[in-house]
Formats: structure tokens, C-alpha cells, sequence
């Protein structure tokens, strides 16, 4: 079936990992019905079941632990924290902008771009005009 990609958007929260955890129990309660219908009524039944191995669900479902590495080391399942550097590398600045993340996601599939492996993602902290930290921007790309 081929590579589908998924962006989100989320609050800050403590550590990158809290944030990946609560917006995947909100993007798994959005689409409950599908899961239940699979007689899979909780997150952790869900990621137990192995059904995502088999099936994946083209969302951040798809992936469960964040972890800092270099580029191109993020294994399926993981979520790489792009910092530093390479955050001005990708974004042309230290402090990007949602919609500065957005444009350059949207055009990841022009050229290179994270992450490169399929079942995998990214996550950065996007700031507001002010250059304040204010959400985690996550995306990824699932393939079948």
C-alpha cells in the first residue's frame, strides 16, 4: 500500500515522552470505534495486541517511545527528538514557528528529510512569534 505520513501538533508538557503518551491516547480515543469494533476498548490493548504490527494505523499509534539519537538511527516504533543543529538545519532557525514546521514537513516529500525510516517519527519544539517554546510539533511516516 505504500508510506502514508502524520503531523500533530500538542502542548508542552514535562518531558517529550508525556507529550507523545497523551497524544496518542487522545488520537486513540478520536478513533475508538475503529479499534472497538476489533473488541479493543483501551490504548494498552490495543498496543499489546499486536494488531498495529500487522495492521499499522497510519497515525501516531504507530509509534509508542521517544528517544535521542543521531539521524537516521530511529528505529520503527520511535519518535527522534530533532534539536540543536539540525533544528536550524531543517527549519532555518533555532526557534521555528508551527507554520515554519508545517511548510517544511508538507515539503519533506520534495527531498531529504527525518525520518527515514518507515514506522518511525520526529518531534521539535515549535515557538511562538515571540520565539517563546510553546507546543511539540510530531510527525512521522507508517508504511505497510
Amino acid at each position: 500500500m505504500g508510506a502514508s505520513s502524520w503531523s500533530y501538533v500538542t502542548p508542552l508538557q514535562h518531558s517529550e515522552q508525556a507529550a507523545l503518551d497523551s497524544l496518542r491516547a487522545a488520537v486513540f480515543a478520536r478513533d475508538a470505534e475503529y479499534y472497538r469494533e476489533e473488541g479493543i476498548e483501551t490504548l494498552a490493548a490495543l498496543t499489546e495486541s499486536g494488531r498495529l504490527d500487522e495492521e499499522p494505523a497510519h497515525s501516531v499509534l504507530d509509534v509508542d517511545r521517544v528517544v535521542r539519537c543521531e539521524p537516521d538511527t530511529e528505529e520503527p516504533g520511535e519518535v527522534r527528538v530533532v534539536e540543536g543543529p539540525e533544528v536550524v538545519e531543517l527549519f532555518g532557525t533555532a526557534s521555528p514557528t508551527r507554520e515554519t514546521v508545517e511548510q517544511a514537513v508538507e515539503r519533506a516529500g520534495d527531498g531529504w528529510f527525518p525520518p527515514f525510516g518507515r514506522g518511525s517519527g520526529c518531534c521539535t519544539v515549535v515557538h511562538d512569534a515571540a520565539g517563546r517554546p510553546t507546543e511539540l510539533f510530531f510527525w512521522g511516516t507508517t508504511g505497510d
